[in-house]
């Protein structure tokens, strides 16, 4: 019998991130945020008032209630031990290498700019809300455990 502690660390966390192969999400456990997983996420490319729209708008899973994430709700599944073009967690299967994705996140000093976090590189940045860029919804599992993992930090 396999033990998970025989298990590589790697294999674990692939393990963690709960997939449902039929509507395509992902469940990080430590947050408890649901990510949409779909072809979408590296083929539609937004400006950044039509991606809060898609994402408030969006049923999918038997969910309406996706948003749009914040830069730091984002940046949880950036992956900064993956290599440059994929620092998004293992586990997603669509997303677009080297690409920029939209957060509601606006720039307090800019308004008509909004953060993206790039999984080429891992970083966070601004950039002009007119700009297209690629989409990743969100929504809470578990919205108890959202803020206790996530919010009451």
């Amino acid at each position: 019998m396999l033990s998970f502690r025989a298990l590589p660390w790697t294999v674990l966390v692939l393990l963690v991130l709960l997939t449902d192969l039929n509507a395509r999400t992902l469940t990080d456990p430590k947050t408890a945020f649901m990510w949409q997983d779909v072809a979408e996420n590296r083929g539609v490319i937004l400006t950044w008032n039509e991606a809060k729209e898609n994402c408030e708008s969006l049923d999918y899973a038997g969910f309406d209630d996706w948003w749009l994430p914040s830069e730091s709700e984002m940046a949880t599944i950036i992956d900064n031990s993956r290599p440059t073009g994929r620092k998004i967690q293992k586990g997603f299967v669509y997303y677009k290498k080297n690409a920029t994705y939209w957060t509601a996140s606006t720039y307090a000093w800019n308004a008509p700019h909004a953060w993206v976090v790039d999984f080429g590189n891992g970083a966070s940045y601004t950039l002009p809300k007119e700009q297209r860029r690629f989409v990743r919804c969100v929504r809470c599992s578990d919205f108890k455990k959202c803020i206790e993992l996530f919010y009451n930090r």
